[in-house]
């Protein structure tokens, strides 16, 4: 009687353990240099439009003015303040370590490190060594209203803009 073959189970080749982990050596090596290559090439090219622009709009005036409070404009890292009809614009990073405060009822809070801030901004507490800026507000040849970051004004009294005056 003839034999029949298994092929499955006799002309099965194995891999050594050796070979096995020289490719499995291999492997990562290439997987981390992926890794690597792209982190490169994010690096030589960078997203630069995501950048905010230094002066940007907050709109028209009368939109603006139409309800008074605190915004927070999260892009531009912003407070945005309304009362009775003048609007200013405070930025919303920590003079410590560059954290974004939060609003609270005294004024401002670092989640950070702990630095707070009264409502004008002025520093009262914790590590922050200066008080948080003001942006200057321009009506803009549009008509629109709009915040010049390149810039800032130190005392809160001066950094109120009316736009109808």
């Amino acid at each position: 009687m003839p034999k029949y073959r298994n092929s499955l189970q006799k002309d099965e080749k194995k891999i050594s353990r050796r070979k096995f982990l020289a490719l499995a050596g291999w492997g990562a090596v290439a997987g981390v240099g992926g890794v690597l290559g792209a982190a490169m090439l994010g690096f030589l090219y960078p997203n630069a439009l995501k950048i905010p622009p230094s002066v940007f709009s907050i709109g028209r005036p009368k939109d603006v003015l139409a309800s008074e409070g605190k915004v927070f404009i999260p892009d531009q890292k912003v407070f945005l303040e309304v009362a009775r009809g003048k609007v200013r614009c405070m930025t919303a990073i920590c003079t410590h370590l560059g954290c974004t405060v939060n609003s609270v009822e005294t004024g401002f809070k670092c989640p950070c490190h702990g630095s707070t801030y009264d409502l004008d901004g002025r520093n009262t507490g914790g590590p922050a060594p200066l008080p948080l800026v003001y942006y200057p507000i321009h009506m803009g040849v549009t008509g629109e209203l709009l915040v010049d970051k390149s810039r800032v004004i130190q005392i809160p009294g001066e950094a109120w803009y009316s736009p109808t005056a």
